[in-house]
């Protein structure tokens, strides 16, 4: 069944990925940043499942009263049963937020073990309380995704630019004419300044865009750090975040960042690996010969949603005025990164001693991938590219510079350095 087909709404890119494991018997756990769209995915999946006549049933857990009727797994097949479940047929159970479920571990587990026909789907916004319950009872039952902010292709949609979204996927991005290009070009800055929040996206009026970002990020604050965070410490996680906005795309220090703040060194860290876990930020690992001194060395970090980092700076300014213009394009590139890795691919970065550095590095399996950012219209390749090319040269046969327009090809020394624009950067290289 190809359910991105069969419904005529907006869809979520996540859902190809998706398709094989519905017809699996894994139980399939959704993680994401909280009002990423992750329920109305759920929904989406669902009617596709509806039409295509499969059984279904969608349970919000944030209901609390539903939740005091759903204690063991026994009451939760009761509830399904009262619900018209024929046990005989297979179904499919969409459980929304599901760290809000107690000893929801266990009542998967039962479910999966004793109903192999009853197939579960589930979403849940901490990854931090998910992991920490989910361990051994699930282990080799669940295949797990992460929904990211939509990607510059769902924007498009989402925000109405369906024309422009049409042009780039009937034909290759290159080949976009004029004006369709320009439009391309000045809706992917709106992209970069606003983020890929949905409910952003489909916001026409920029003065509603900001209004829809102070709730997203009042919600995360009121309904996700509580559950981790003391109230009389609520301020100083906020003063973090907004401390950390300001380094986007820097060097993790933590004894600077807590002698900056006044906190203790525990203290930050807790608080960054909540808001890793949460899906605000995400770390970037240093690119080295051994895995060993990946680990050891300094992480970058970059938030996962430019809107959600704009808000916090207060600043939504064109990119040709902001003063962050540099760091919002490589926060938005590495989460177009991210969402499209395979299994066997990672992404890294790479810097010397002596301040070379490169952006963005994409590991796979016989290749490595340096990727530089540009932001110009005739951009030149920088020295430290040309470095890497060279002590890399038997493992890495193409390099990326992303530009602002600007599309050329430049052999060097037996190698290609490809120009593309930063928003074609997933059909580049991994040929969409």
């Amino acid at each position: 069944m190809d359910i991105a087909k069969s419904l005529n709404i907006l869809h979520r890119d996540i859902v190809k990925k998706l398709n094989p494991w519905l017809k699996r018997d894994e139980i399939i756990v959704i993680l994401g940043a909280r009002q990423v769209g992750k329920s109305s995915l759920l929904q989406y999946l669902q009617r596709a499942l509806e039409k295509a006549r499969k059984q279904t049933f969608f349970l919000d857990l944030e209901d609390i009263e539903l939740r005091k009727s759903l204690l063991t797994a026994r009451k939760v097949i009761s509830y399904l049963k009262a619900l018209g479940w024929n046990a005989k047929h297979r179904a499919f159970l969409f459980l929304d937020e599901i760290h809000y479920m107690e000893n929801f571990p266990s009542i998967l587990k039962y479910l999966h073990d004793h109903h192999p026909g009853l197939k579960s789907i589930v979403t849940g916004s901490s990854s931090l309380k998910l992991r920490s319950k989910m361990g051994d009872p699930l282990t080799g039952r669940k295949a797990v995704f992460t929904l990211f902010p939509l990607s510059f292709m769902e924007y498009l949609n989402f925000s109405g630019k369906r024309e422009l979204h049409d042009a780039i996927g009937r034909i290759s991005p290159r080949l976009v004419p004029e004006p369709l290009l320009s439009q391309v070009n000045a809706a992917y800055e709106e992209y970069v300044i606003f983020g890929g929040y949905p409910k952003v996206a489909l916001t026409p009026a920029h003065e509603m865009k900001v209004s829809v970002l102070k709730e997203i990020q009042a919600t995360y604050i009121d309904r996700e750090i509580r559950s981790f965070v003391a109230d009389e410490h609520l301020n100083r996680f906020g003063a973090l975040i907004e401390f950390l906005a300001v380094q986007n795309g820097g060097l993790v220090k933590i004894l600077e960042i807590a002698k900056e703040m006044g906190m203790a060194r525990d203290t930050v860290s807790r608080y960054l690996t909540i808001l890793e876990e949460t899906f605000i930020i995400k770390m970037l690992k240093p690119f080295a010969p051994t895995r060993s001194k990946e680990i050891t060395r300094m992480p970058k970090l970059y938030f996962t949603d430019v809107g959600f980092l704009n808000y916090t700076l207060k600043n939504f300014q064109a990119l040709a005025l902001h003063v962050n213009a540099g760091a919002l394009i490589e926060s938005t590139v590495y989460c177009s990164l991210c969402r499209n890795l395979r299994d066997t691919e990672e992404v890294r970065f790479w810097r010397t001693k002596s301040k070379d550095e490169i952006d963005f590095i994409l590991r796979r399996e016989k290749d490595i991938v340096p990727i530089e950012i540009k932001w110009s219209e005739h951009p030149q390749v920088p020295k430290s590219l040309r470095k890497f090319l060279k002590n890399l040269k038997s493992r890495s046969k193409t390099a990326y510079v992303l530009t602002k327009k600007h599309y050329a090809e430049e052999p060097v020394n037996g190698q290609i350095i490809k120009y593309v624009p930063a928003w074609a950067v997933e059909f580049a290289l991994w040929q969409r």
